[in-house]
């Protein structure tokens, strides 16, 4: 509960929500990311993700593009804004004593995350 408390303060600093700040780092910045992966992941209906996703599309953090191999599909890309916000949120997550992932290497918290998803994506929206 104290880490979603730290997220909230944190995603106020910035003006974004708690949900806009994970989405944010859920986003990879090397691959971009399905919009139905994030229906998947938080189980619920698009256009919940489609009104995160524009949030954060207004601060210049995200892009919906189309994805280059199915163009009915669009992705949501990190821009260079959202890349430096992100590093300076997993600082300030860093901060926090008693955080979640305070045990784990970095290489270790990706891999959390990633195994996290992977669960999430086989779930079936409710």
């Amino acid at each position: 509960m104290a880490a979603k408390q730290h997220i909230v303060a944190i995603g106020a600093e910035f003006g974004l929500t708690s949900i806009q700040v994970m989405t944010l780092m859920l986003v990879d910045g090397s691959q971009p990311r399905p919009m139905k992966s994030f229906c998947l992941l938080y189980h619920c209906d698009a256009s919940n993700i489609t009104g995160i996703v524009d949030g954060l599309e207004q601060h210049g953090l995200v892009s919906r593009q189309n994805d280059p191999n199915d163009r009915r599909i669009k992705v949501i890309c990190l821009e260079q804004a959202g890349k430096k916000l992100q590093q300076n949120i997993i600082t300030r997550l860093g901060q926090n004593s008693g955080f979640l992932f305070d045990p784990l290497t970095e290489g270790e918290a990706k891999q959390f995350v990633h195994i996290v998803e992977k669960l999430a994506a086989t779930q079936k929206p409710a």
